[in-house]
């Protein structure tokens, strides 16, 4: 009976703290279509009604032409953020350890910082042409210095204690920097991984949209050229949706497995 009520007790628990999560979230969601709705309805004749993007995006899905564009996209937004996140985590951790480290890299950071997603794009394309590394290049440069940033602050806030304790027992940099720094970086880790996908994703399509001949900012062109506010609306729903996939299928998961006793990290950067 005792195990029953208790039992009883995590279920009626778990539903709570689901309900708390859940509430809030759909609640913006329907406000923001209710406000999407009367925003097409009543004041302007442009914006289509959220009824008319979920037929276009159906039309999307079941026209073949989905899987195709946005394979291209995911892979060029994954692959170039892989590179960004093995060079910020080392960067990060010579500016968060060294001083001459931070003084010498603090600049290039800034002028990272300052450069326009556009200029960017449009400087890989003149260099590189209309090819992946164009892509790749762009995405690389506008995003390193975001990254980075998080995880230089991270390194920063590493108990420096535990580091000590380290070399007490003899430990080499390489078993300090696996053992007692990286474990403390991972909610750094996730958090820049978060951030860094969804800003690697729009670099990625303002490239695609400068030219090339597949994914998803090529047709955010043609709906574009077509004058079709209901299809770009839609490829930019659809590409935020993958995105909520890869938050709430991933990140969020490992999160909770791995960091529910952690407090929650802030992320620390701006936007392209």
């Amino acid at each position: 009976m005792a195990t029953k009520d208790a039992t009883q007790l995590r279920i009626d628990q778990a539903k709570s703290i689901a309900a708390g999560e859940l509430f809030p979230r759909v609640l913006f969601l329907v406000m923001l279509f209710i406000g999407w709705g009367l925003l097409a309805r009543y004041v302007t004749t442009s914006l289509p009604l959220p009824t008319e993007v979920g037929v276009e995006a159906l039309g999307i899905l079941t026209g073949g032409e989905f899987l195709y564009h946005m394979y291209h996209t995911i892979r060029w937004v994954l692959v170039s953020f892989a590179f960004v996140w093995v060079a910020s985590i080392a960067i990060g951790l010579v500016m968060g350890l060294s001083d001459f480290g931070e003084r010498f890299f603090d600049v290039g950071i800034l002028i990272g910082l300052t450069l326009p997603g556009l200029a960017l794009a449009i400087i890989g394309v003149m260099i590189f042409g209309l090819s992946e590394v164009a892509a790749y290049a762009a995405t690389f440069i506008a995003v390193l210095p975001l990254v980075t940033l998080n995880f230089w602050e991270g390194v920063k806030d590493v108990d420096m204690d535990l580091v000590e304790m380290g070399e007490v027992f003899d430990f080499s940099w390489v078993t300090t920097i696996r053992h007692v720094i990286l474990p403390q970086l991972i909610p750094y880790m996730l958090s820049a991984g978060r951030y860094g996908l969804g800003l690697s994703w729009k670099i990625a399509v303002i490239v695609e949209f400068l030219g090339f001949g597949s994914g998803v900012g090529y047709m955010l062109v043609i709906e574009y050229n077509r004058f079709n506010m209901a299809g770009v609306l839609a490829w930019t729903a659809l590409f935020t949706c993958m995105m909520f996939i890869i938050e709430y299928g991933g990140f969020k998961v490992i999160e909770r497995r791995y960091l529910a006793w952690r407090p929650s990290v802030e992320i620390r950067g701006g936007g392209a």
